[in-house]
């Protein structure tokens, strides 16, 4: 198995950028599995592009991420190192393209067998809390205890910037998924001013036919 959880574990960072996660993740990976076995920004199929994929037998583990961050100041002594993380908001869009994540490593999962990943690093209190307020993307809410999956989800309400993004198709997961948030702890260098909480939500995609390693 790959053991994506115990990698995101070991970096103990607050990240500058998504892109930033994904580097720092997958040269843990590479460290626990070895340089070769692993790719960034795997291409599975023509068209189709993953965050990582890690190499495992006769197969690629595919692993997308997802880093959304809220207004902070990061303080790093040990890198001698202050930087600004920014408000990103739309977490309509943002829930909405984390289940299409999902249902695009589903696609994959099912074509080349086995299991795969979607990850989400926050400090945003809103993709882990429950609201009791309505919202477009109720369906696509992944708060703790959320269970979801396996029927088609939809906006609550069609908006003309979907069709314009592209983000007006329902999304259909074959799986069943528990949104099951975890802590993340970053090194004890670090000084986060304000949204200083990171949490995670990390989302095994299985085949229906289990396949030891």
């Amino acid at each position: 198995m790959v053991d994506v959880e115990w990698a995101l574990s070991q970096l103990g960072q607050v990240f500058h950028s998504e892109d930033h996660l994904k580097l720092a993740l997958g040269a843990e990976l590479a460290q626990m599995y070895g340089n070769e076995r692993v790719r960034l920004e795997w291409n599975p199929e023509p068209g189709v592009k993953v965050d990582i994929g890690v190499r495992r037998g006769d197969v690629t583990i595919p692993i997308e991420l997802k880093y959304k961050t809220k207004h902070a100041t990061v303080e790093d002594a040990f890198f001698e190192e202050t930087f600004e993380l920014k408000t990103q908001g739309a977490h309509d869009r943002a829930h909405y393209r984390f289940l299409r994540d999902i249902e695009r490593v589903e696609r994959i999962v099912d074509n080349q067998g086995r299991y795969g990943y979607v990850v989400l690093l926050t400090n945003d209190s809103n993709y882990w809390t429950p609201s009791t307020e309505q919202a477009l993307y109720d369906e696509f809410r992944i708060h703790e205890g959320r269970e979801f999956g396996g029927k088609e989800l939809r906006w609550r309400e069609q908006r003309d910037w979907m069709s314009k993004g592209g983000e007006e198709a329902p999304i259909n997961l074959s799986g069943q998924y528990v949104a099951e948030w975890s802590d993340y702890e970053y090194r004890e260098e670090i000084n986060v001013l304000s949204n200083s909480k990171f949490r995670a939500v990390m989302l095994r995609v299985d085949t229906q036919i289990s396949v030891d390693e």
